[in-house]
């Protein structure tokens, strides 16, 4: 087969449109070599079907087979099989989601309108019950039943007033974020708090205590404490306690997982298992571990760990059920599995959250030789 000059050229422009780094005109270049004849200059492997619906199922065949030679499955790296697949690959991602027309469509594409990525949102539960829906109130100052007095800026954040009035110890406040949702707020005393999906955080408006800033975590958040050398922040979660003096650091500890994990990203903090009555202290970029009464210790790639505060999905350590977990939380759907072996899949690469759901679904697909079937908010997974 004869390999046309200019191949690299396009490869590289496959692989920046993979990664999603392609610019304006290198997107034009792309576009006018795939509309030029392919009887001239460039040759097009035999592999290159009649038509874009015969072009996927050859080229899904081919990832696969080779996939299977091996037991990690990567999302969409720069695949090493052999050039041309490459190259073909980014004519099929570029047939189905850069073109304008309908010249190919899957089942999958169809819903891709059906289910939105996430949004920044969350619900306010006051010390009375009381519950605010913050994405109903306008930016500005806001002044709750209780006295406590806060503000809701242009991008939606949500900040407390140092001169709130409610100085009652017994006041709580609760931020939750349903699935689907997230959510930043800053605390009374400066400490910024990014809240994931189907996460909560209570805590005192005022911080009003002499010796400590004490909060309550459900799910996931990631916190930039202010610094306090004489009240200390502690977060509790329901099996350990983290305590810091001023420090930056991401905590996950949702109720369907079967550990907790503190991530430290700067600065020092104390973990306590609740269990065992044992604590370590973490160094920046190591990650803790807590199941029952053991408490484990290890090196975390921290970009891995805040792809979600980022804008992203970051597949690697994860097994398959915890990364599909991740996308229930962020998309309000739940995964079914048809076949209990589909679980044993490891994925390894990174999806954009603004996404669709069916963008993201199709490119699981052409890595781990799955497949899914969107009914509603329920998708079957299955081989």
């Amino acid at each position: 087969m004869h390999v046309p000059k200019d191949q690299e050229k396009y490869q590289q422009l496959a692989s920046k449109w993979l990664d999603k780094t392609i610019n304006e005109e290198e997107l034009r270049v792309f576009n006018a070599w795939y509309e030029s004849d392919p009887d001239g200059s460039i040759e097009i492997p035999e592999s290159f079907a009649q038509t874009e619906v015969q072009l996927e199922e050859r080229m899904l065949k081919r990832i696969n087979d080779r996939i299977h030679q091996t037991s990690t499955y990567s999302l969409w790296r720069r695949i090493s099989i052999a050039a041309s697949v490459l190259l073909l690959l980014g004519i099929i991602l570029y047939l189905s989601m850069y073109t304008g027309t309908e010249r190919y469509q899957s089942p999958l594409t169809i819903h891709q309108d059906t289910i939105s990525p996430g949004k920044n949102g969350a619900t306010l539960t006051l010390a009375n019950g009381q519950q605010v829906k913050l994405s109903d109130i306008a930016a500005g100052a806001i002044q709750m039943e209780d006295g406590t007095h806060l503000s809701k800026t242009a991008d939606g954040q949500l900040l407390y007033d140092e001169g709130s009035s409610a100085n009652s110890l017994a006041v709580q406040h609760t931020l939750s974020t349903a699935k689907g949702e997230m959510y930043m707020m800053t605390l009374q005393d400066g400490t910024k708090v990014w809240l994931n999906a189907a996460s909560a955080l209570t805590f005192s408006p005022t911080f009003n205590v002499q010796n400590a800033r004490e909060v309550t975590l459900t799910g996931e958040a990631y916190f930039e404490v202010a610094k306090d050398k004489k009240r200390p922040f502690i977060v509790t979660t329901k099996y350990q306690k983290v305590t810091v003096l001023g420090t930056h650091f991401n905590i996950s500890s949702y109720e369907d997982e079967p550990e907790i994990k503190t991530t430290l990203i700067e600065g020092s903090v104390q973990v306590s298992n609740l269990s065992s009555q044992t604590s370590v202290v973490l160094k920046p970029c190591q990650q803790t571990i807590v199941h029952g009464d053991n408490t484990q210790v290890q090196q975390a790639d921290v970009g891995e760990i805040l792809a979600w505060k980022n804008g992203d999905f970051v597949f690697g350590k994860d097994d398959f059920e915890e990364s599909m977990r991740k996308i229930e939380r962020w998309y309000d759907i739940e995964f079914v599995y048809k076949e209990s072996d589909v679980k044993n899949i490891k994925l390894d690469g990174w999806i954009s959250r603004d996404s669709r759901l069916a963008d993201v679904l199709r490119k699981i697909e052409l890595a781990g030789n799955i497949k899914f079937e969107i009914k509603g908010r329920r998708i079957l997974l299955m081989k």
